[in-house]
């Protein structure tokens, strides 16, 4: 995978734990030191990723790069989109309003904390999510973050509710075509899990409605 890993030099964060890890693993582009706004726009606009991993403080208003500039939502998502970036990984203090945004402005996935996050802990589950991603789930994000997370509820992971029609609408035109026997893969088996779920949802909000009817 390629990662875009932005961790600005701000105090009370130390990245080195996450910078060897997914070094490690896959091929990362740092910006480290001083980091504006700028610089994650010309990154995005010189090379291609697969997700930008944010290390730094955070919060509702946004992510916080050098100087204690602030790198917004609508920054994020619209940086992310130069060269279509699928998901962002914010490694920061309450960032699922960041998140939330993110996935309904162009990408398809984001892991955000919901909770303040001790620094000493931070790297732990990006470790988990991008390492199982380096072990067969490169492009099943959903497998990944399943196996990464305890489950905790420091966590959460955002999907487009786009990607999520799209799955719904494949799922529908599989079902609908000729079955010859293949073996589902683990990514189709969590695809179909999401159709049946949403579609749970909805059967659930329609028979609630005839009912009060």
């Amino acid at each position: 995978m390629r990662i875009l890993l932005v961790c600005p030099e701000v105090q009370g964060v130390d990245a080195i734990d996450e910078v060897r890890q997914l070094q490690s693993w896959h091929d990362v582009a740092i910006l480290h030191g001083t980091v504006t706004v700028a610089d994650v726009y010309r990154a995005l606009q010189e090379k291609t990723y697969d997700s930008i991993y944010f290390a730094s403080h955070g919060g509702p208003d946004g992510i916080l790069l050098s100087n204690n500039v602030v790198m917004s939502a609508e920054d994020i998502a619209q940086a992310a989109r130069q060269r279509e970036v699928r998901g962002v990984f914010l490694s920061a203090c309450n960032t699922g309003k960041i998140a939330s945004y993110c996935v309904r402005h162009g990408l398809i996935w984001a892991i955000s904390s919901e909770v303040e996050l001790p620094d000493a802990v931070a790297w732990k589950l990006a470790a988990a999510f991008y390492g199982h991603q380096r072990n067969g789930h490169a492009k099943d994000f959903v497998g990944a973050y399943l196996l990464a997370d305890s489950g905790d509820g420091e966590y959460a992971l955002h999907i487009s509710p786009l990607w999520v029609q799209e799955v719904q609408r494949a799922a529908v035109m599989s079902a609908a075509a000729p079955h010859n026997a293949m073996p589902l893969t683990q990514a189709e088996l969590i695809r179909w899990g999401l159709f049946f779920i949403a579609a749970s949802v909805a059967l659930s909000a329609l028979l609630a409605r005839l009912a009060g009817g």
